[in-house]
């Protein structure tokens, strides 16, 4: 009965935080970042204020919640295609492809994000802001060396933070622009230029 009862809690704990997610969202797109405040977000939520802070820190925080998430999502589905099925560089550029496609979905909330990074440096520490693919990958990297896609010579860590940055580069560049462009040819081209152009097999 008491494993059954923390089983609930936690239950309701992220059913809470999913509420005050979604609501901050939802009011960031209506009416902008800073025109929003936490009490407007806790009773769009339906919550009662001080049950913001049990769950994000600051308003900050749920902005690189939104990062951690999608590349969590996105890469657990990337990681789990099935060994056999595709090329481990394969993984990757499918991986960039649906990030590529999510973001163009919230490019008003990923801009924001970058935006808010330039005032408050402490929003991208780190891991970017939650945006940032190394972790992932790194694993995909030694992956396509295992299987002979990629020079085994070369650091997989170096080429992941390489790969990191130069998405990171694209993804601010794309943030800035007045005229949106499609991301994934971006995106896609970095896996072929670092992976298949300078890390190529031999």
């Amino acid at each position: 009965m008491t494993e059954l009862l923390r089983g609930r809690r936690e239950q309701a704990k992220l059913e809470r935080r999913e509420r005050i997610y979604e609501a901050a969202l939802s009011l960031f797109r209506a009416q902008g970042y800073d025109s929003t405040t936490v009490d407007q977000i806790t009773r769009h939520a339906g919550l009662a204020k001080g049950t913001f802070f049990n769950y994000f820190p600051t308003k900050d925080a749920v902005l690189r919640y939104l990062g951690t998430r999608e590349i969590g999502r996105l890469g657990s589905s990337a990681m789990s295609n099935g060994t056999g099925r595709g090329t481990a560089i394969g993984k990757l550029k499918r991986l960039m492809a649906a990030l590529a496609t999510n973001l163009e979905q919230d490019r008003t909330l990923v801009s924001l994000i970058f935006r808010k990074g330039v005032t408050a440096p402490d929003l991208l520490a780190g891991d970017a802001g939650g945006f940032s693919l190394q972790p992932i990958a790194s694993l995909l990297i030694r992956q396509a060396q295992y299987n002979g896609e990629v020079n085994r010579d070369l650091d997989p860590d170096g080429m992941a933070a390489a790969l990191d940055a130069l998405y990171l580069q694209q993804l601010v560049r794309w943030c800035e622009s007045t005229r949106p462009y499609p991301l994934t040819e971006r995106l896609t081209g970095i896996v072929d230029l670092l992976l298949l152009g300078i890390g190529a097999a031999e």
